[in-house]
């Protein structure tokens, strides 16, 4: 192999790495505003609800979050586990039992 042909593939190699990084950063961007916009219709649509602990997505790779789990406080130290559409229409709760 010759000096020109391995440059090309140090600089393919180095391509390809910095826009699956990108990509991957876009991502979780993008996953990151529509859990932060659910967060926000939770809190306006659900006034007892002081605060959300944590958020997770049902599905799995590939599939449109169509309901989403959280861990939220009501009124002060109790703790829910919420299942939820993107409107932050709540489905059903439970206690979450310490």
């Amino acid at each position: 192999m010759n000096k020109l042909m391995k440059r090309l593939i140090i600089k393919a190699t180095i391509i390809c790495a910095i826009i699956l990084l990108v990509g991957y950063l876009f991502l979780m961007l993008t996953i990151q505003k529509k859990f932060d916009h659910v967060k926000e219709n939770v809190l306006a649509n659900n006034p007892d609800i002081t605060s959300i602990e944590d958020i997770h997505r049902l599905g799995h790779w590939g599939e449109f979050f169509r309901e989403y789990v959280l861990v939220v406080e009501k009124r002060k130290d109790n703790e829910y586990r919420i299942w939820t559409s993107e409107n932050g229409e709540i489905r059903d709760s439970e206690l979450i039992d310490e």
